[in-house]
């Protein structure tokens, strides 16, 4: 990048390496994990790359390569990527040419890098900066570079104290490991990508429903950014809304009698199987009624409790306003019945308590 070196030479310091075999198809290489990589942290879409804050011009490469930010003094920014995830947007200023292609770097230290992978190719006639759709996988650890087609292409660059970057030539290709040829401190390469995590479900509520379908699911998770699908097993819901990045409801469709993984899809990817998102199709016929605690519950609550369990609320002996509190229940917590049945219960009016009717049968 002979212009950039010429045009930055007085915002910093030029470092010229040239290694022979500098791209070696050393395959083996790209498995190993990154040197030093950050640990994964649990968030939604984060930046990675220059902030693009800076007074930037456009400037020729003059020679092909594949250029990468090494030094972000910048706060808040970050040069490789704290997720794994999938890049779902890049913007570049000061391009003017191409076409360029972004790509996934794994570093491996002393400006060594492995080629990952690259995006689609993209043309621009203006400096001005431009964001472009993306589905490059990323992996925390893993960085970005650009690559340019010719030698008259032009990238922004800025004089920014304590940046650095690189430049690998020419271009470093998808499987291949590389040495920065070039580097420049004191300037930044005008170019970002956002990596968007995949969702994960985190729990189901109901977990199970008919087969006919029609069961209304909330789904709790976090993630759901831009949720293009919901399945349940294979089949997609009948609908589905999304309230927050950690919740939506789903309408399950029709489905054979057993057990399904409810997951949810975004252009991040589709959230992995668990024990926590399995949806069971069962007839009425086939459910039970699994008799929950509901001493103490006021009975309104009560209510809702025995309906979740497919359980019915029986005879009521007390008060039967919606505030009353149970007292004693028959059949007690834990009984397995047929679904629907009913379980009676004792109640005291609200603000009241009874010790006679915790010994007094329900008959």
């Amino acid at each position: 990048m002979n212009r950039l070196a010429q045009t930055c030479r007085a915002a910093g310091s030029v470092t010229r390496r040239h290694r022979a075999g500098h791209l070696a198809l050393i395959s083996a290489i790209l498995s190993l994990s990154p040197a030093a990589a950050p640990a994964n942290t649990a968030a939604a879409t984060v930046t990675i790359g220059s902030p693009l804050g800076s007074s930037f011009a456009p400037v020729e490469y003059t020679v092909l390569a594949t250029a990468a930010n090494t030094d972000l003094p910048e706060a808040g920014a970050t040069v490789t990527s704290p997720i794994t995830g999938t890049i779902v947007r890049w913007r570049i200023g000061g391009a003017i040419g191409g076409p360029y292609r972004l790509r996934v770097l794994t570093p491996f230290g002393s400006d060594v890098f492995g080629g990952v992978a690259t995006s689609g190719p993209v043309t621009s006639g203006s400096a001005e900066i431009r964001t472009i759709a993306a589905n490059l996988p990323i992996r925390t650890g893993q960085t970005i570079g650009v690559d340019n087609s010719s030698s008259s292409d032009t990238l922004g660059v800025a004089g920014v104290i304590g940046a650095r970057f690189i430049s690998i030539e020419p271009p470093l290709p998808d499987g291949a490991v590389g040495s920065a040829t070039f580097s420049q401190s004191n300037s930044e390469l005008q170019f970002n990508a956002d990596v968007q995590p995949p969702p994960t479900v985190a729990s189901i509520n109901p977990a199970s429903g008919r087969t006919g379908g029609g069961t209304v699911v909330t789904v709790a998770g976090r993630d759901f950014i831009d949720v293009t699908a919901v399945q349940f097993g294979q089949a997609r819901a009948q609908s589905f809304s999304v309230g927050s990045e950690s919740t939506l409801t789903a309408v399950a469709p029709p489905g054979s009698r057993g057990t399904v993984d409810v997951r949810v899809t975004t252009p991040a990817g589709t959230s992995l199987p668990a024990h926590d998102d399995e949806f069971t199709y069962a007839d009425r016929a086939s459910r039970r009624c699994v008799v929950p605690k509901l001493r103490g519950k006021r009975l309104r609550v009560a209510k809702r409790r025995l309906h979740r369990f497919h359980c019915r609320l029986g005879r009521v002996k007390g008060p039967k306003r919606a505030l009353s509190r149970v007292t004693s229940q028959k059949p007690g917590p834990g009984a397995v019945l047929p679904a629907g049945s009913m379980v009676r219960v004792r109640t005291v009016a609200p603000g009241r308590r009874s010790t006679s009717s915790r010994s007094a049968p329900l008959d």
